[in-house]
């Protein structure tokens, strides 16, 4: 194949006339149940209103030379979610007593039958992380535990075609054959299939730029793969490592954060917004060299961003007591701007105290603002990430040159004057600040510091009640209590412990009242 082959037709004739993979650079199966309901949703209108077609965009395939089979470069949700649902169709007509037709399904969409090794062969192979899965599940309809949250979706996807295809049979079985049918012809892809990976990559993001919706993540991946030239394959590899590392320790959606947080810690604040961070990398990443050498680093990092994220990583093993706790109170506190400092800081300074002194400072400078207030909109995360560039370039080489550089810290007279009248809506927050005093009280070292701070451990008592009960504070008009019930200086901690003794002596003292004679004379 030596050209561009562009051609509009029916899903299901697509699937029916090719062989499908999914590379293993590809995203696992991601569908949840809303968007299979949505999809079904969509064509149950289109089959009722006996529309001529439903459109449901653009497929980019690629083909490599002297193989028939074709790689799924964008499309493979769709893709995924109409075979399993034919799936459903075959299990209908088998369950049925129609095994032609449950066959004909077989061999049209799901696999072909291989008589060298006896064995189904799958028209669509997914990537290394779902293939054994789905060949097990689907193709040949074995029941198979989900290990992966990628298995359970597909799962997921299972039941609800098999609902709606029960649905269907349930007015008419010439309602299955319709949908069916529909899907064969009346269902329309824009089918692009394209000679070689690089230029599948380089339309895709083509496609991408001019208004196709897709994860920044994967318009990222794929021009990344379209500049690796010979690296590709290392690229590909570490491309994969990186972010099935990032995946199981954080979640899917924390790839596309720790780019940006990687790439705003070397060059300031970048984000994904209208495609700001994509555009920044793919304007200055573009030979083969810096493609290799930029994701060989954000690979290298994970295990940096991993330990920020987590303070019972092993990594910590190698720091100061104080900084683990440091990162477990930023941790608890959930907060993002400080992480591409963070980064950087663990990536230039050696000294393992260094790296203490600036968490501290960076706890502090948090919980001020946090109390003040004052800097929203953006202007913190930006003058963070202009310090981690500092830091990255060496321009900041220690916590003190750190601390006198920081231009966005409250003074003190602000920070007291803002803690007198502070109006808490997150309980975390008022927990870890009273907490904090407390331990400042009790002459603790580091009482910025707090280790497990666990609602479960400790509960946030309100003195004057949320809610009071009529009568109970006369002198509290209800607007006084809404300005006054979650101000700091209403609140306390207190042990759930002390909490449910207080409990059982009040349960205890109420029951020896009911049992007492003169409460039962007085009834009599």
């Amino acid at each position: 194949m030596s050209k561009i082959d562009f051609q509009i037709k029916g899903i299901g004739a697509l699937i029916k006339e090719h062989q499908f993979s999914v590379p293993n650079y590809q995203r696992a199966y991601k569908w949840e149940d809303e968007h299979i309901k949505s999809l079904f949703s969509d064509l149950s209108k289109a089959i009722d209103n006996n529309e001529s077609e439903y459109f449901l965009g653009t497929v980019v395939l690629s083909q490599k030379e002297g193989s028939k089979e074709l790689e799924i470069v964008d499309g493979q949700q769709r893709i995924t979610t109409i075979a399993i649902f034919l799936s459903a169709i075959r299990n209908y007509f088998f369950n049925n007593g129609k095994s032609q037709s449950a066959n004909s399904i077989q061999t049209d969409f799901i696999s072909n039958y291989d008589t060298r090794n006896e064995e189904n062969v799958a028209k669509l192979k997914l990537g290394n992380q779902d293939r054994t899965f789905f060949q097990k599940y689907i193709v040949d309809n074995i029941d198979e535990k989900p290990t992966k949250g990628s298995h359970f979706r597909i799962v997921t996807a299972k039941d609800e075609s098999t609902k709606k295809v029960k649905t269907l049979s349930a007015l008419s079985e010439t309602q299955v054959h319709n949908w069916k049918d529909f899907i064969l012809d009346k269902l329309k892809v824009v089918s692009i299939i394209v000679p070689g990976e690089s230029n599948a990559f380089t339309l895709f993001e083509t496609l991408n730029d001019r208004g196709l919706v897709l994860a920044q993540t994967d318009l990222l991946k794929n021009y990344l793969f379209s500049r690796a030239g010979d690296y590709f394959d290392e690229v590909q590899f570490m491309w994969i490592e990186m972010t099935a590392k990032i995946e199981d320790a954080l979640g899917e959606s924390s790839i596309l954060i720790y780019i940006k947080h990687f790439w705003s810690s070397r060059n300031g604040l970048t984000r994904p917004e209208n495609k700001q961070l994509y555009k920044s990398i793919s304007d200055s990443k573009k030979s083969p060299t810096d493609v290799r050498d930029f994701v060989k680093e954000l690979n290298d990092d994970t295990k940096l961003y991993i330990a920020i994220n987590n303070h019972k990583d092993n990594y910590w093993k190698e720091h100061t007591e104080h900084s683990k706790n440091y990162i477990e109170t930023l941790n608890y506190l959930e907060l993002e701007p400080y992480k591409p400092l963070v980064l950087s800081i663990l990536k230039r300074f050696d000294d393992k105290k260094e790296v203490e002194k600036s968490l501290k400072l960076i706890v502090s400078w948090v919980v001020r603002n946090l109390i003040t207030g004052s800097l929203r909109g953006g202007t913190l995360e930006s003058e963070y990430a202009e310090k981690a560039k500092n830091i990255y370039n060496n321009t900041i080489k220690t916590a003190k040159e750190f601390r006198d550089k920081l231009k966005v810290i409250p003074s003190d007279s602000e920070f007291k004057e803002r803690l007198l009248t502070i109006t808490l809506s997150k309980e975390k927050f008022a927990r870890y600040y009273l907490r904090a005093i407390e331990n400042q009280y009790k002459g603790n070292g580091n009482p910025e510091c707090i280790v497990n701070s666990d609602p479960n451990v400790v509960d946030l008592e309100h003195i004057l009640p949320k809610k009071p009960k009529q009568g109970e504070w006369p002198n509290f008009t209800s607007e006084e209590v809404d300005e006054y019930s979650n101000r700091l200086g209403n609140l306390t901690v207190m042990s759930k412990k002390i909490i449910a003794t207080k409990k059982m002596n009040l349960l205890r003292r109420r029951k020896k009242i009911i049992k007492s004679p003169k409460l039962k004379l007085r009834m009599k």
